[in-house]
């Protein structure tokens, strides 16, 4: 059981969208983007672990500031795939509709001359 979703998320910092694989397998969840990488391990009756950065601050490199729950979202929609709820295709579209989410967010921040050197 492995499946590969990619997602493509808008990067204010380059100006572009940003390939983001995620690499799920019934033993462990990977978030990479480029060099960048996070991994959540599985242990039965244990939440998940994480190692690595976390996915906020690996976007939050490319001026990309995610809600603050977004790794929690990566995180169940593996749990439902790796617990049979969701299909490899099924969770490819859930993850893209946190993409999507993420990439209205930075599409929304506030582009005033003041905040314009924050972001």
């Amino acid at each position: 059981m492995e499946t590969t979703v990619e997602l493509e998320i808008f990067s204010p910092r380059w100006g572009h969208t940003d390939t983001y694989r995620v690499h799920m397998t019934r033993d462990y969840m990977e978030v990479t983007m480029q060099v960048r990488s996070c991994r959540a391990t599985y242990s039965e009756n244990l939440d998940p672990q994480w190692t690595g950065e976390l996915i906020e601050s690996i976007m939050n490199n490319d001026m990309i500031y995610p809600p603050a729950i977004t790794q929690d979202l990566f995180e169940r929609a593996w749990l439902a795939w790796r617990n049979g709820e969701l299909s490899d295709q099924e969770v490819s579209k859930e993850l893209q509709a946190v993409a999507d989410w993420v990439n209205t967010v930075t599409e929304a921040k506030p582009s005033t001359d003041f905040w314009k050197a924050y972001f």
